[in-house]
């Protein structure tokens, strides 16, 4: 039986969707890093010009079927945002705690930390978008 595929797919020619759906998997396979640029190019380029399944099956005989991924997806660091945000929060609420230090230095007392109602709310609001970003990657 798996003869008279291998027969019927070496001569039966493939569609203009069938050469679409072909050049998809090589894109997915390109941006999982399986096939280098040049590769790409040169099997999307094949694509178009093969005229059988037989052809087209060649151009991604090497590559995993969906579903059979060598590698889990790598899990996506935390967004440029999340860092920016973290940065700022961090610098002011540094600089707020400085001032409050020199201050109380020079008073030669300490005083009410107010510096925490800047750095509180404001980290507070960071730690709930973490866990919520946390939650939703489980």
């Amino acid at each position: 039986m798996n003869e008279s595929f291998e027969s019927f797919e070496s001569f039966t020619r493939a569609a203009d969707n069938d050469r679409a759906l072909v050049a998809e998997e090589l894109s997915r396979a390109h941006a999982e890093g399986r096939l280098t640029l040049a590769e790409f190019d040169e099997r999307t380029r094949a694509v178009y010009e093969a005229r059988t399944y037989a052809e087209l099956s060649a151009l991604t005989a090497d590559l995993p079927r969906d579903g059979l991924r060598a590698h889990p997806p790598v899990r996506r660091r935390a967004s440029t945002a999340a860092k920016v945000m973290t940065g700022a929060w961090l610098a002011a609420s540094s600089v707020n705690f400085l001032i409050w230090g020199i201050i109380s230095l020079s008073v030669d007392e300490a005083l009410y930390p107010w510096w925490i109602w800047v750095a509180g709310p404001w980290g507070l609001v960071l730690l709930a978008g973490r866990l919520a970003r946390f939650g939703r990657s489980s």
